[in-house]
């Protein structure tokens, strides 16, 4: 089956990321591009071979040669024009964070169709190192705790990252990262216990940390900034050993996790074949031909997350 792609938003994540991964799945189809500028829209079509360029996103929405939209917008628009997407019978994978603000993602669940399709693009969730966190409690024991960061330094020290008012900061760019697999791993919304930042001279929540505790009893350490080289890490600690993942954000084929137990590390594989990205498109591919139910989309988790998120944000504004 031809799964047919729009993308809106001529942005680098869907050049760098999502065409290039999509296109080695011989069911994509990307054939058309929107951006507010139909000049670069036209430019952007050119430099990836997509055959229509739109400049006006409702003539995306409405074309009814399309399967699905990949949305790359600042993180402000992503409820707006993942509903007006689902509205017109679309699938929808949306940049993260799919929202800043738990009304935002409550708007979207509120207005939607019933049974649409619309996932967040923190594709790490789809790759198999992530059920190894779970699968080590029948040999380490229960997770007494969990730490994660993302740091890194901006390309761009003007672009929409920067600007509070269209969604940007370290911590919703991401922190949405090392919070999404916290989520993943405990299957629970933990309590928010102390949270601390720094802010960019516009406002933007660029540097921090954050602490949580599950009902269990576990707790949880996120830390985000955009003011460090670029490292991301989540590390594990079990009853009676750890695991470090060495690529736990944006795992590929190649990375593996280290288990340490009674002194001893081992290495063991993380268990991909393909990218974090490819394992995504292909899930939503296999839903939209009926081999699979889907898993992990925004009415699942999106809620959560954005309700922390906003927590962490008004808590460090006090």
């Amino acid at each position: 089956m031809a799964i047919r792609w729009g993308i809106l938003g001529a942005s680098r994540i869907a050049a760098r990321a999502f065409i290039p991964n999509a296109r080695l799945d011989k069911r994509n189809h990307i054939t058309a591009i929107a951006s507010s500028n139909l000049p670069r829209a036209k430019s952007f079509s050119a430099e990836h071979e997509i055959g229509t360029s739109y400049g006006n996103y409702q003539e995306l929405f409405d074309d009814s040669n399309l399967d699905a939209i990949y949305i790359a917008q600042p993180p402000i628009f992503h409820p707006e024009f993942t509903l007006r997407a689902v509205n017109c019978g679309k699938t929808v994978l949306v940049e993260k964070p799919f929202s800043v603000s738990k009304a935002g993602v409550l708007d979207f669940l509120t207005n939607a169709p019933k049974d649409h399709l619309a996932w967040e693009a923190l594709v790490f969730a789809f790759h198999p190192q992530m059920q190894i966190a779970n699968q080590l409690k029948a040999e380490l024991g229960p997770i007494k705790y969990i730490y994660g960061h993302y740091v890194y330094m901006p390309e761009k020290l003007d672009d929409y990252r920067a600007n509070p008012k269209l969604g940007g900061g370290a911590l919703y760019d991401v922190g949405t990262y090392p919070l999404r697999a916290a989520l993943m791993i405990m299957q629970e919304k933990p309590k928010l216990i102390q949270a601390e930042a720094i802010f960019n001279t516009l406002g933007a929540n660029d540097e921090g940390n954050a602490f949580f505790e599950f009902s269990s009893g576990t707790t949880f350490h996120m830390h985000w900034s955009c003011h460090k080289v670029r490292d991301k890490s989540l590390v594990i600690e079990y009853e009676s050993g750890s695991v470090v993942f060495e690529e736990p954000f944006h795992p590929t084929a190649s990375d593996y996790v280290l288990v340490r137990k009674d002194g001893t590390t081992t290495k063991i594989d993380a268990g991909g074949e393909i990218s974090a990205w490819q394992y995504a498109i292909s899930h939503i591919n296999d839903v939209l031909e009926g081999r699979v139910k889907p898993i992990h989309q925004i009415r699942d988790v999106s809620l959560d997350q954005a309700d922390l998120l906003e927590q962490i944000d008004q808590h460090t504004r006090k």
